[in-house]
């Protein structure tokens, strides 16, 4: 096996790492519009300058959170490691190939 198919298999990873992320978001979608309707929720606030006047126990009642860290691993690999690992076996065929 020779370098440049070492790096084509660190690219492949890249990308089937970005669908395992993409995939695992799916699966907490419900997780990622809470947390999103949470943040501008706050930022809202935030905007207005009301932050000291939240009410410390919510207006509504939440359902259960099951799923953040779900939803988290999903973001990082497929906004973080996916493209590192993808950009990274790239640039390094380039390399090769070009004989450097």
């Amino acid at each position: 096996m020779n370098a440049t198919t070492a790096w084509e298999l660190l690219g492949l990873t890249g990308i089937i790492l970005f669908f395992a992320g993409l995939h695992m978001l799916w699966q907490a979608r419900e997780e990622f519009l809470f947390w999103l309707e949470e943040y501008f929720r706050l930022l809202r606030l935030s905007v207005r300058g009301t932050v000291q006047q939240v009410p410390v126990a919510p207006p509504r009642i939440r359902m259960e959170r099951k799923h953040t860290l779900r939803m988290v691993i999903g973001m990082l690999l497929a906004f973080i490691a996916a493209p590192m690992l993808l950009t990274l076996g790239l640039a390094m065929v380039w390399l090769s190939r070009r004989g450097g």
